[in-house]
């Protein structure tokens, strides 16, 4: 078994916050925002004004996109995020409404 067939079978965590929810909604913005071009994690912390050197604020940056990873609406090499192709079809759906 290969280790993204293990990370498909665990469910999504169910944010704790509504911090954590928006967070992970303002993320995925700002990668679709950026696709086709991947979204590096200095970047997005940058972007949502996330301190790096403050550890919390970095630990919820990274859960948000792990949450967001396991939803299967973000893909991350470990240094990149960008948007998965469900993510992209929503996208287009809801701008067609």
């Amino acid at each position: 078994m290969r280790l993204c067939d293990v990370r498909r079978r665990r469910r999504p965590p169910v944010a704790s916050a509504a911090g954590d929810r928006g967070l992970q909604r303002r993320a995925l913005a700002l990668a679709l925002g950026s696709h086709p071009l991947p979204l590096g994690f200095d970047a997005l912390a940058a972007l949502l004004s996330v301190d790096s050197a403050d550890l919390a604020q970095a630990l919820a940056l990274t859960a948000a996109v792990r949450d967001l990873v396991l939803a299967g609406l973000l893909r991350s090499d470990g240094l990149r995020v960008m948007p998965t192709r469900a993510a992209l079809c929503f996208r287009r759906l809801e701008e067609d409404r």
